[in-house]
This record gives C-alpha cells, sequence and structure tokens, in this order.
C-alpha cells in the first residue's frame, strides 16, 4: 500500500466514534423520521418494533465485537467476511452492499430533509413549500457532505459529538416533558398482539423504523484504519452507541405514543407526529425550536455518514473492485477525496431520480414520503443481508485464525439473530404494494450488478491473506 493510499492514522477516539454511531443513528429520527414509519406500518407497538429491533441487532454486534479484534480496515463488514471466507464473489459483494447501503441511506436522509421541512411548516404554520424549493432543499445534505467529507476525519468527528450530545438532550429533554403530561402511558404498547397490521406490520415497522435507525451503529466498522486503539476503541463503541440508542428511541418513540393514545391515526397523519405533540403540549416555540434541530441534526447525521460510503468505496478501489482513481487519499487532509466525490454524485443523481417521478405520480407529501420510505426499506434489506452473511463468516475466521471456539457465542447467538432478521426480512417484504414493491426490483438489481461488476473486474482484484488483514508479522 503506498502512502497515496494511506489515511490518517489516530485521528479519532473512542468519544468520537461512539458519537460517530449516535449521530449518524440520528436521535431526533426517533422524533420526527423513523418514529413515523414505525407508527406508520405498526401503530402503537412502534416503541416495542424499536426495543425488539435493538435487541436482536445485539446478536449482530457479536461478530463486529470479535471482528474489530483483529481486522482494522477501511473496507469494514467486507474485510471481516474476506477474513473469514476469502472468497473474492462473496466478500466483494458484501463490500458493495454496503455501499449501496450507506449511498442509498444519503440519498434517503437527503429526501427526508425536504419532505420534514415541508410536514412541519405545513402543521406549524400552514405554508406549503414549491417544488423547486423541495429539490434544493435535499441538495444541502450532498453539498455540505462533499465539503466536510474532503477536509477529513477529524472534522467530521467534532461536528458528530457536538450534533450528537445536543440530540440526546434536547429530545431526551422534550420526550420526559411529553411523558410528564402524556394522559394514556400504558404497557400496551409493547403487546405485539396490538401491531396494526398483525406481524407484517410489526416486522415491516421493525425494517423501516428501528432497523433502518440503528444500522448506523455499524458506519463505524470503517474508521478501522483512523481510530485510536481500533482494536479495543471499535469493539467498545459499537457496544456503547447501540445502547444509548436503543433506550433512548424506544423512550422517544414511546412518549409520542402514550401522548397520542387512541388518536394515534391522526396524530401520525400530519407526518410529523413528534412536532405537532410538542405543539399541542408545549406550545408553537417549542415545536417550532425542536423543528429546526431536528432538520440541523438530519443534515449532519447522513453528511457524518457518507464517510462510511466514502471509505467503503475507497478500500473497494484499493482492492481493485472499482477504478484504482478512487482509493486516492488527498496529501493534505488525508481524505478518501476522489471517493467522497463520488458519492457526492451518485447521491445527488439518486435524490432527482427518486424526488422527481414520486412527485409526480403522488403528490408533495406523499411522493416524498414513499421516496425515503422505498430506499430505507431497500438498504435496511441490505444492511440485513450483510449482516447475515457477516455472521456466518464468524466462525471459519475463528477456525482461521486458530482462536478457541466458542460455540455458543460464535455459532449459536450470530445464527440466532441470523435467523431473527432473516424472518424479519420476509414478514416485511411480504405483500407490498406500489412505490414500495419496488423493492422487490431495486434489491434483485443490486445484486446482480454487484455480481457483474466483480465479474469485469476480476482480473484486478485482489484477495488479502490472513496475516495482511490481522496485521500478524
Amino acid at each position: 500500500m503506498n502512502n497515496d493510499q494511506k489515511l490518517d492514522k489516530n485521528s479519532i477516539g473512542f468519544w468520537g466514534v461512539v458519537f460517530y454511531a449516535v449521530s449518524v443513528i440520528f436521535p431526533a429520527g426517533a422524533f420526527a423520521v423513523t418514529g413515523v414509519t414505525a407508527m406508520t406500518y405498526g401503530g402503537e407497538t412502534a416503541p416495542l418494533a424499536f426495543l425488539v429491533g435493538g435487541i436482536v441487532l445485539f446478536l449482530a454486534i457479536i461478530s463486529i465485537y470479535v471482528f474489530s479484534q483483529h481486522i482494522s480496515n477501511a473496507g469494514g463488514y467486507y474485510k471481516y467476511v474476506e477474513g473469514g471466507i476469502p472468497n473474492k464473489v462473496i466478500s466483494k459483494s458484501v463490500g458493495l452492499w454496503n455501499a449501496f447501503w450507506v449511498v442509498g441511506d444519503m440519498i434517503a436522509a437527503s429526501l427526508v430533509v425536504a419532505f420534514f421541512t415541508y410536514v412541519g411548516l405545513a402543521a406549524l404554520i400552514n405554508i406549503e413549500l414549491p417544488f423547486f424549493s423541495l429539490i434544493l432543499l435535499s441538495l444541502i445534505v450532498p453539498v455540505i457532505f462533499l465539503i466536510v467529507g474532503y477536509f477529513g476525519i477529524k472534522v467530521t468527528s467534532l461536528a458528530a459529538i457536538i450534533i450528537g450530545a445536543l440530540q440526546l438532550a434536547i429530545f431526551g429533554g422534550l420526550a420526559i416533558a411529553i411523558v410528564a403530561k402524556a394522559q394514556y402511558n400504558s404497557a400496551v404498547y409493547f403487546n405485539v398482539s396490538n401491531s396494526l397490521d398483525g406481524f407484517h406490520g410489526f416486522f415491516l415497522a421493525m425494517v423501516v423504523g428501528a432497523f433502518l435507525a440503528y444500522g448506523g451503529y455499524g458506519s463505524v466498522v470503517s474508521l478501522g484504519e483512523e481510530a485510536k486503539l481500533p482494536t479495543k476503541t471499535l469493539k467498545k463503541s459499537v457496544v456503547t452507541a447501540l445502547l444509548i440508542m436503543i433506550v433512548f428511541d424506544t423512550f422517544v418513540v414511546y412518549s409520542i405514543v402514550a401522548a397520542a393514545g387512541p388518536n394515534l391515526s391522526t396524530v401520525d397523519s400530519v407526518y410529523a407526529p413528534g412536532v405537532y405533540i410538542a405543539d399541542k403540549f408545549y406550545g408553537l416555540d417549542v415545536a417550532f425550536f425542536a423543528f429546526i434541530f431536528v432538520i440541523i441534526a438530519q443534515i449532519f447525521s447522513p453528511i457524518i455518514f457518507g464517510n462510511s460510503g466514502a471509505r467503503t468505496i475507497f478500500a473497494l478501489a484499493r482492492d481493485g473492485v472499482l477504478p484504482k482513481s478512487l482509493s486516492k487519499v488527498h496529501k493534505k487532509y488525508k481524505s478518501p477525496y476522489m471517493a467522497t466525490i463520488m458519492v457526492f454524485i451518485i447521491v445527488v443523481i439518486g435524490v432527482l431520480a427518486t424526488m422527481i417521478p414520486m412527485v409526480y405520480f403522488y403528490g408533495d407529501i406523499n411522493g416524498l414520503f414513499y421516496s425515503f420510505a422505498l430506499w430505507g426499506t431497500a438498504i435496511t434489506i441490505f444492511t440485513l443481508m450483510y449482516h447475515v452473511v457477516t455472521n456466518t463468516a464468524l466462525p471459519f475466521f475463528i477456525k482461521r485464525s486458530g482462536i478457541k471456539m466458542k460455540y455458543i457465542a460464535y455459532i449459536v447467538a450470530p445464527t440466532a439473530g441470523s435467523i431473527i432478521v432473516i424472518v424479519a426480512i420476509y414478514y416485511s417484504l411480504i405483500g407490498l404494494v406500489l412505490p414500495l414493491s419496488m423493492v422487490y426490483i431495486m434489491v434483485p438489481i443490486w445484486i446482480v450488478i454487484s455480481i457483474f461488476i466483480i465479474y469485469i473486474r476480476r482480473k484486478y482484484i485482489k484477495i488479502q491473506t490472513l496475516d495482511e488483514l490481522t496485521g500478524a508479522k
């Protein structure tokens, strides 16, 4: 590896990594975005969907916890898989799925900025924005990402700590205040039989609500080459961030459901239930402050997250899967700037190609909602897919590395997590109608494209040895 392909070592510490994950998970999202999708499909069981979804993901953490102790690479998940299953099609496919996930998340998040601004202003002060302003709003994310990503991980880390801490304080405090006034506090919201549409609705709420929200915890695995003491920092930060966010998101979603009670469908119909409840309980000033900060946080979440996508693309290019030019590192800022520019271009194209036809066919509010819900569903399916492959690769890695096998921790628990994930995928995908049913096309197409890319680049692709991956001498 030459100096033009080396990232800046020891650039981000433990709390920087924790708040990187927290900011990507986007605490304000439970109040404003992912909470909405969970309520839309799971009804009053949305808090349970967030709680169960988080518990399931703890089973997936086992693989990351073990792998990150031995492999520190910008390729993250696909390098973990490569450590267990040194097959170019399998490992590099996971890398391309991961890249699709990050870029798709940025597209979805960019659309959410436009969507939430539109519905928030309509709900609070009865103003409807024209379509051209929605396009401009949706492009704020990729433009700022390009600037922040270009200047390296230190700038991103500082932004993550500030924005993440403010979100936890502001929306945690607001949720406590809402629960204090809520008239419908109850345990019924944690009974799956109360799901709006049975198991289909509950699992769909887990997929497009909880899994979509929590999926950001894995974004830190791409920081392996830049974190301080990565073999210790990454595993601890992932556990810490997910613990914080499971408690936080479950409570925030509960506060909204408990405040709405039997009127949840009416509250949810405004597409900004958190803001609506804040307005009803504490007035327009509080609601408008929450609304503004949701937008700020929503802008910075994908900006931070996009750095993980740029590093995955950078690592894939370094391995020969993508053009070599995408593996260049900026001489001064030590950022994968060419990969960052590529992510910017793809996100802009994706936003416009999704928003324009969706709004044309379904109108402004529904078109924007379906746009991010569609991308959210598709990328969450890929998140679950590469978690299953990573879990499967773990015992193979343990055997190849000569580590003592712990059957419950390394095989039984990750397998149980994979089974639950597969069940969630099945129940969430059955019976989808347009436009969400387009995921039936999007997912297979990207799988085929991934295999095609690997095939045409097969002469350039390299698989690292176990010693190279683990840094063994």
